[in-house]
């Protein structure tokens, strides 16, 4: 079977969240005959933060009319906490995170694809995938098969699509985060301070961090650790972990309520940096199929809309797959690197965690490079550079610390 009933399709994108809806929607006004394929119903509930920068709006501009449609709410203050306490608050005159519930988000970019002229079929669970001379063979649980000359893999960290087509072995442990969170009404469970994203890394033993996500009418609230650090420095399961967290955020007077179990979703993130090889032949990987996730942020909307319409973009210009790579790396690559690295750096030592806060704290500048890089104002490139002028000192220090670790790392492969 071909696309829809006997609609030939150029494309299938599978998976309907933000990097496969952004992919549709740009096959679509690019003039492609495209078919979604998602396993789920929407709207459909997504574990996620579900924080946006400010930048997406300039990147995606057709989302500052889009977004309306949907409850967000802007958030103007951050506040980080280090292990043994120590905090900062970073606020801004303007928005720099826009909370959204993936139920609706997810929802709404879908809406985008099909209006730009994407078909969507729902309730699809891809199980096997082959490329064959002409056209990528997909066949779904209930029998069902569809073929197109190409594909965008865009099903999530533990992609079907990039599993049997061999693009992902699997995941090392050190790559891949649990995070375990519930989104809840606020009537049942609320920040206190509605207006704060609040993060405190390192929470307790091993390489972790929890938050605070207020939203409109609900509130996100989670903890999460390296699956490597929670396998070995983590005794209790997801739930009693969880529960654990939220009773501590209540002791101290950040939350009010009680938890909901019912609305526990652990699930696993992809913070080890995208993988070697993201597109192969006829297929092309976006989201977290492909591992475009920034390691220190854990943050990953953004990088699947944006590897979601890179590559687009890339077939619309000739399914080239050298094109799709140099692509997403002249625009992310960098960031997506660097942010590996720091996380790799400051979790090294969480003694690091509580100089990086002490840092902010001291100078305001450095507050006003992290604003600008939130909200867009300036890329990672870009705040690099005005911090290696502003603070040369430290920023040679890092320099040095860095190939310090990279030298000790090398004596222990070669001993």
């Amino acid at each position: 079977m071909s696309g829809t009933a006997n609609r030939p399709v150029d494309v299938i994108v599978v998976g309907g969240g933000p990097a496969g809806s952004t992919a549709a929607r740009t096959l679509a006004r690019g003039g492609a005959r495209v078919l979604v394929l998602d396993r789920a119903a929407f709207p459909r509930n997504k574990p996620c933060g579900g924080g946006l920068t400010y930048r997406v709006t300039t990147r995606f501009p057709y989302l500052n009319d889009a977004l309306p449609r949907i409850s967000t709410h802007a958030i103007r203050r951050l506040y980080m906490e280090a292990p043994g306490g120590e905090s900062v608050v970073v606020a801004s005159d303007r928005p720099t995170v826009l909370m959204v519930r993936r139920v609706e988000f997810d929802h709404l970019l879908l809406g985008l694809a099909r209006e730009a002229g994407a078909d969507v079929l729902e309730g699809v669970e891809i199980t096997r995938a082959s490329q064959q001379s002409a056209a990528v063979r997909l066949e779904a649980r209930d029998g069902r098969v569809f073929e197109a000359p190409l594909v965008v893999a865009a099903d999530g960290v533990y992609s079907v699509v990039a599993r049997r087509l061999g693009l992902n072995p699997g995941w090392p442990r050190d790559a891949v985060a649990l995070d375990m969170m519930e989104e809840t009404p606020t009537r049942q469970l609320r920040a206190v301070d509605g207006g704060t994203l609040w993060v405190s890394f390192a929470p307790g033993r091993g390489h972790g961090y929890g938050y605070i996500f207020p939203k409109q009418g609900f509130v996100n609230v989670g903890v999460g650790y390296v699956l490597s650090s929670y396998s070995s420095d983590i005794a209790a399961r997801p739930l009693a972990v969880h529960e654990a967290f939220v009773a501590g955020l209540r002791e101290r007077g950040l939350v009010e309520g009680e938890c909901d179990r019912s609305r526990f979703t652990p699930y696993q993130v992809p913070v080890g940096g995208p993988l070697t090889e993201t597109a192969r032949g006829r297929v092309f990987l976006a989201g977290d199929a492909g591992g475009f996730v920034n390691g220190f942020s854990a943050e990953g909307i953004y990088f699947a809309m944006v590897t979601g319409d890179l590559a687009a973009q890339t077939i619309l210009q000739g399914a080239s797959t050298r094109l799709f790579e140099r692509m997403w790396r002249r625009e992310i690559g960098a960031e997506l690197k660097n942010a590996r690295f720091l996380s790799q750096f400051v979790f090294a030592d969480v003694s690091r965690v509580a100089r990086l806060v002490r840092g902010v704290r001291q100078f305001p500048g450095v507050a006003s490079l992290l604003v600008d890089y939130a909200t867009g104002a300036d890329t990672f490139q870009g705040v690099r550079r005005r911090f290696m002028l502003r603070f040369p000192a430290v920023f040679a220090k890092l320099v040095v610390n860095h190939f310090k670790q990279r030298w000790v790392a090398w004596r222990r492969r070669e001993a």
